[in-house]
């Protein structure tokens, strides 16, 4: 006689049971396979009811040392005086979280942990599970990281101040010596025209293009001073400097340029002033090599907290490819002088509308060493 076949409910109550068993199984595994400690606790008691095996390892604690103490009664935790306060707010709403934690091991050794806790039901009974990320490495790292930025902005400051003062040096030595020979130069050349009685057309016409060939290579010369280091800016100031440079790229280029300044001091260290100056130089020269625009125009604003310099022409635009990633030297040039001076730069350009480039220097970074 076959026995009767289980009822519906039975079949039920089976498959449950076994769909139970394979998701604890699924769970325990991730328990003790997880890369992150895990500690399970009672939410009524605070009483630690399980940890798995990277915790251990984690803090140097045997799996007894844990279990049924409450949390702040175990090594690491004790020293932690927002433990039992932690765990209140746990009762009340479920969830806590702590991005740099420390934590004394077993050893004595200090760790920094990422610490996330949440609440839930099983079964009836409310738990709390706290997961433990070790990021001392990556604390580390970070700090690492932040001492290079640090070593690096005061070597961007150094070379750019070291670099400003070779230019300066040359621009010196080149106006002193070279600019010594060629006005001794162009005196004994008139003198020695003066004295010469000809009317032979050619030798006149001669003496013209040698007069014309040193007064070229004089204006030359005072260019490529005033490239290196203009001395406006040392001897006048900034002020007057950017006046005399905008003027001057008027008449060499014929591109218009108009220069707002809604002050007459701004009261900018040398190595601000050179760094500003530089930026609208760069910006400018772009202007005149590859904008093809009809007009340029300069501003900087006094704004109590910070500059603002803002540099626009009506040109035909750069590509995404120049003002996004991919840059020119002389665009990575201006990012750097901006980073230099904790400021940010944005740069609004597209084919056929212009450019138009803003940078905003905050007034606490004036004070650069």
């Amino acid at each position: 006689m076959r026995s009767p076949l289980p009822s519906p409910e039975i079949v039920a109550a089976s498959d449950a049971i076994k769909a139970l068993r394979v998701s604890e199984s699924r769970y325990r595994r991730l328990f003790e396979t997880a890369q992150d400690g895990i500690l399970l606790l009672n939410a009524d008691t605070a009483q630690i009811e399980d940890v798995n095996p990277y915790l251990i390892d984690m803090l140097g604690y045997s799996h007894a040392e844990f279990l049924g103490k409450k949390i702040w009664e175990v090594g690491p935790f004790k020293d932690i005086a927002l433990s039992k306060e932690m765990f209140a707010r746990l009762q009340s709403t479920g969830y806590v979280s702590y991005e740099d934690l420390p934590l004394r091991t077993k050893t004595g050794a200090l760790i920094a942990v990422e610490f996330v806790s949440n609440t839930y039901d099983c079964e009836g009974i409310r738990v709390i599970q706290c997961n433990i990320r070790d990021i001392t490495l990556r604390k580390r790292a970070e700090r690492q990281l932040t001492e290079s930025e640090a070593h690096l902005h005061q070597l961007s400051i150094f070379l750019q101040t070291a670099r400003e003062e070779d230019r300066a040096h040359f621009a010196r030595e080149l106006h002193d010596e070279l600019g010594q020979n060629l006005a001794a130069l162009r005196i004994d050349f008139n003198a020695l025209s003066s004295s010469l009685t000809t009317m032979d057309p050619a030798i006149t016409a001669r003496l013209a293009a040698i007069d014309q060939v040193i007064n070229s290579t004089v204006d030359a010369m005072r260019l490529m001073c005033e490239e290196l280091r203009p001395g406006m800016l040392d001897d006048l100031g900034f002020e007057a400097a950017i006046s005399s440079y905008a003027k001057n790229f008027t008449r060499q280029f014929g591109v218009p340029c108009d220069l707002l300044l809604d002050s007459e001091d701004y009261g900018l260290d040398k190595l601000l002033a050179t760094s500003i100056f530089r930026i609208v130089q760069e910006s400018l020269t772009n202007v005149a090599r590859h904008a093809r625009a009809s007009h340029a125009m300069v501003a900087l604003q006094d704004r109590g907290g910070d500059l603002l310099l803002s540099i626009a022409d009506d040109g035909c635009g750069m590509s995404a490819e120049l003002t996004g990633e991919r840059k020119t030297y002389g665009m990575l040039g201006m990012r750097e002088r901006v980073r230099m001076l904790g400021g940010r730069i944005s740069i609004d350009s597209a084919p056929g509308r212009g450019t138009h480039i803003e940078v905003s220097i905050p007034r606490s970074e004036l004070a650069i060493p």
